[in-house]
């Protein structure tokens, strides 16, 4: 079965994607600077940069539109293919840092507040399903690690309504998702599982997909100046709640604000930086990997009187280089070797100009 027309072949507006990957993990990592700030010296919990948590929506607003792109592709959906490259493209690097925060809970146990090297609780984390391992939690070991058994859900999703029913448009997908969410909001399960399955933040998939319908057909047209205007409004909707607590409906006040944030951008970012797009293949590794920078710089180099009363704007400098720093390690000798082992170890061999073209700059 054909798709509906939309070449494989990259496009330069794509590379807006990169870039906002880029700017998610970032700012995601600011969030965790200001939360940990206040958690080690009690300062005060309103200043809290609390929208910085909205590079999560981010990403999962990206992460609806690149699943809608790959599935609308020209030719067969090849369901088999489209496991191999997830599971190639999120599990390695993440069972990496999972089995090092195992490590460490068993090796030094005082460093966590809650983490312990439980058996039961690191099979959980590695096999991304949001159970309950004992104490009322579905965090996995791993602490960003939720937002990944949401991807992999949203995943299992796409490949069960566009493998089995050849739903190309993702129509059912987004089917699936609402009925989901709105069982949540009527039976509002106190069962941790089933509450983190119904939990409308699964709709910022949905707004994905819907972007991808309304960017494939603008992309050819003459829009003007509507991109921009819906760009600087997504943004400025985020500034404006900047310390606005965590909330239950975080698509309405984060994924809605991050869904225009994407639309704006795919028409009006199209210029090519490779240092940009350079930033965004590390922004998987920086998503893993930051908390542990952020909290060794806070808790152990932050205190030293050699410092003095060195600005935070200094720190938060230091702190951005040194976690991308750590992500481009971490990218270059285990993220990227893993995932293209593990690709080539599952797929069958494929001609290199055929490979080349199915696959697109930001998958």
């Amino acid at each position: 079965m054909s798709g509906p027309g939309f070449s494989s072949q990259p496009d330069a507006a794509l590379l807006s994607v990169q870039y906002l990957r880029a700017a998610a993990a970032l700012v995601v990592m600011f969030f965790h600077v200001s939360v940990l700030t206040q958690e080690t010296w009690g300062l005060d919990p309103e200043r809290v940069d609390h929208v910085g948590a909205a590079g999560v929506d981010l990403f999962f607003v990206i992460s609806g539109f690149i699943m809608a792109m790959i599935v609308a592709r020209q030719g067969a959906f090849d369901g088999k293919d489209f496991w191999i490259r997830r599971i190639a493209r999120i599990v390695p690097a993440y069972w990496v840092i999972t089995f090092f925060v195992f490590a460490l809970a068993a090796l030094l146990p005082s460093l966590f507040q809650t983490t312990t090297a439980e058996l039961l609780h690191l099979l959980l984390s590695l096999s991304f399903l949001a159970v309950d391992s004992g104490d009322g939690s579905t965090v996995p070991m791993l602490g960003v690690g939720w937002t990944l058994n949401y991807e992999m859900f949203f995943y299992a999703i796409v490949a069960l309504t566009a493998g089995l029913f050849a739903d190309r448009r993702l129509l059912g997908t987004s089917g699936v998702i609402i009925a989901l969410v709105l069982a949540g909001v009527l039976i509002d399960p106190a069962n941790p599982t089933l509450a983190f399955y119904t939990n409308p933040i699964l709709l910022e998939f949905v707004f994905g997909v819907f972007v991808f319908r309304i960017w494939l057909r603008a992309r050819s047209r003459k829009v003007g100046l509507a991109p921009l205007v819906v760009l600087v409004a997504g943004v400025l909707l985020l500034v404006w709640q900047w310390e606005r607590p965590l909330v239950d409906w975080r698509p309405y006040y984060w994924g809605l604000p991050a869904t225009a944030v994407l639309y704006g951008a795919l028409q009006v970012v199209t210029f090519k930086s490779a240092f940009l797009a350079r930033l965004g293949d590390w922004s998987y590794a920086l998503y893993l990997t930051h908390v542990f920078v952020v909290t060794f710089y806070i808790k152990f180099v932050v205190p030293l009187r050699v410092l003095g009363d060195m600005p935070w704007e200094i720190h938060y400098l230091v702190m951005t280089i040194l976690a991308f720093g750590v992500a481009a390690g971490f990218y270059t000798l285990v993220e990227r070797p893993l995932s293209r082992w593990v690709l080539n170890r599952l797929r069958p061999a494929t001609p290199e100009p055929q490979r080349a073209a199915a696959t697109g700059p930001a998958e």
